[in-house]
């Protein structure tokens, strides 16, 4: 199958808008060259519901990030805090949209932040985490602290518990939340991520012990299961980027069970492998029929998203 009979697939598959193709006529060399590393982020047909939400409040940074609070909360209740990260040529509205977590977040009593990268030459927004993906321009652009100052004006303009503040990526997103941690900030409880990979030398991360879930298709094409690499730059599989953080929290390996993920797969579609830790814990949910970029729905932002409270630094 070709790659423009991809893109068609795919679209006509999920019903979704085609954003963007990675760093436009580059990706034809790339998908030439391996088995396929083109990258999409998609924006879902239907509306984010808006029925859980609450009031909006504006941080002021130069990239129009709002911080959207549940509806019916009370003002001395203190909030969870969940930071959505999109692909790469995505945005905080694509990523909304497609992972559910706004809604889900709403449900919860979550407060909610869906940021936007910057544009690198090809006018695709990215998030500037390690050499693998997607930094393809060598920006300088900190993306950490860029994070950091959304945490940090979100404690100050709402009451979010500094022990509950989570992180969510798809793809480069998911890269991004592993950059994030490795570059020492220990302002997150716990991330969770879909498609994403690290660097191969563990060296390069500097992060302490922390909660994490790994979430992977093993039929990517994208950010291939068994690692791969992006423009030379190699990147880790879904069990090596396991494997490193069971040697940063201390691990063993526990045991397995079956839950059932995504509405779009029949029946259980998912394998949960557990790991015991002396200091945070350790998730993968490895998908066998999983793609790159799957229908999400609002069970799985559900799953994650209880994944993810469940846990607060008093843990690490």
């Amino acid at each position: 199958m070709t790659l423009l009979q991809r893109i068609f697939k795919v679209a006509r598959r999920y019903k979704v808008a085609l954003i963007g193709l990675l760093i436009g006529s580059v990706a034809l060399v790339i998908a030439q060259s391996i088995s396929s590393t083109e990258e999409f982020s998609f924006e879902t047909s239907s509306n984010i519901s808006t029925e859980n939400s609450g009031s909006v409040i504006e941080l002021k940074d130069d990239r129009g990030t709002q911080l959207i609070l549940p509806s019916g909360i009370s003002q001395d209740e203190s909030l969870p805090l969940l930071i959505n990260l999109h692909g790469y040529t995505g945005t905080g509205a694509s990523q909304s949209a497609y992972t559910f977590l706004q809604e889900a977040a709403g449900e919860a009593g979550v407060a909610y932040i869906a940021p936007t990268g910057t544009e690198d030459n090809q006018g695709s927004n990215f998030w500037n985490t390690n050499a693998a993906c997607c930094n393809f321009n060598n920006s300088d652009v900190d993306d950490v602290a860029f994070l950091d100052s959304l945490i940090e004006k979100s404690l100050k303009l709402a009451k979010i518990n500094p022990k509950k503040i989570y992180l969510f990526g798809h793809s480069n997103g998911h890269f991004m939340a592993y950059g994030y941690l490795c570059s020492g900030s220990t302002k997150v409880a716990a991330i969770a991520g879909l498609a994403g990979a690290m660097n191969t030398d563990p060296a390069l991360c500097q992060s302490k012990p922390n909660n994490i879930l790994h979430i992977h298709g093993e039929q990517d094409e994208t950010i291939l299961y068994n690692g791969g690499t992006l423009l030379g730059t190699q990147y880790t599989s879904a069990q090596s980027t396991v494997d490193q953080w069971s040697a940063i929290n201390g691990c063993n390996k526990g045991g397995e069970s079956e839950i059932d993920l995504l509405e779009s797969l029949s029946g259980i579609d998912t394998f949960r492998n557990d790991y015991s830790c002396s200091k945070g814990s350790l998730e993968l949910w490895q998908i066998p029929n999983g793609e790159h970029t799957p229908a999400l729905d609002l069970d799985f932002a559900r799953k994650v998203l209880v994944w993810l409270i469940a846990h607060s630094k008093n843990n690490l």
